[in-house]
This record gives C-alpha cells, structure tokens and sequence, in this order.
C-alpha cells in the first residue's frame, strides 16, 4: 500500500483550511458558506494555473 508522504499531508492541510478560511471570509462579507468556499477554490486553482504556465515556460 503506497503511504501518503509528510509533504503531502501538509499540503492537503493547507488546502483545506483555506477553502474553509474563504468560507469564513466569504460568510462575512456577505455570501453563503458554500460560495465562499467555491470561489476560493476557484482562485486556487487559477493561481495553480498560472504557476504552472510559468513553470513549464508556456507563457508568452
């Protein structure tokens, strides 16, 4: 069985508490917990993107 590695672990972490950070953020400003969540998902993955854009010199 392949065992998840401490790098991971904490990076799976840190995920996690900021989907549930911009839930909280988004509860403040106005927008349902679920929303708020969503949309910084959402930003995480754009922001993974462009790393990765940036990283394998696909940009122009």
């Amino acid at each position: 069985m392949h065992r998840l590695q401490p790098h991971t672990l904490i990076g799976l972490f840190t995920l996690l508490t900021l989907v549930l950070a911009g839930a909280a953020v988004g509860r403040i400003i106005g927008l349902t917990a679920g929303e708020g969540a969503y949309l910084t998902a959402l930003l995480l993955a754009f922001m993974g993107w462009i790393a990765g854009r940036k990283r394998t010199g696909k940009h122009r």
